[in-house]
């Protein structure tokens, strides 16, 4: 039967606040103690995958310096002190990156992902919003630069296929969102 580690200490070693970083202790469930883990402690992320009344899959394209590149992904967001929880979350990142207001109701949860699991803390969490229209402004980050661009259920499964979209979280959040819709 497979056992979790036991975290005996941690400490922050982050290098700024823009990456949080720990240095943790483990026991493993054969005794052996590693005590040089590092593990990212990046806040959890919202995604939401909009489709408009028109059937229209709303996509933001960005500037992702971790990769250096521009890329296609639904609209998401990290959990900050602000928001009281995951859909209020999801709810503040559509309206600010893509200029879509939703009432909370109108969010569907679908599930959620990890990425990086060994390394890294982050959990994004996906949502679903359909019947959506463009009725408010971005109102962009100071490090964010968005472009909002709408495509066709047919365009979006051609940019995963031709790799146009390489974020694994648009691409699995797309893949439960068509099942959610198929039901």
């Amino acid at each position: 039967m497979i056992k979790k580690w036991q975290l005996l200490a941690k400490k922050d070693v982050s290098p700024s606040s823009w990456f949080p970083i720990e240095s943790r202790t483990y026991q493993l469930p054969n005794g052996k103690v590693i005590d040089d883990f590092t593990v990212s402690t990046i806040p959890n992320v919202s995604m939401v995958i909009a489709i408009t009344k028109d059937q229209k899959v709303v996509l933001v394209h960005q500037y992702k310096p971790g990769v250096n590149e521009i890329m296609y992904q639904f609209p998401a967001g990290r959990l900050e002190e602000k928001h009281r929880d995951l859909l209020e979350l999801a709810q503040h990142e559509l309206e600010e990156e893509a200029g879509i207001k939703v009432e909370k109701e109108k969010l569907e949860y679908l599930g959620r992902f990890t990425g990086f699991s060994t390394k890294s803390s982050e959990v994004v969490s996906m949502y679903l919003a359909t019947d959506c229209e463009f009725n408010s402004k971005q109102n962009l980050d100071v490090t964010e630069d968005i472009e909002v661009v709408t495509v066709s259920f047919d365009h979006l499964e051609e940019m995963i296929k031709n790799n146009q979209i390489i974020c694994a979280q648009t691409v699995a959040g797309w893949q439960l969102a068509k099942l959610k819709m198929k039901n």
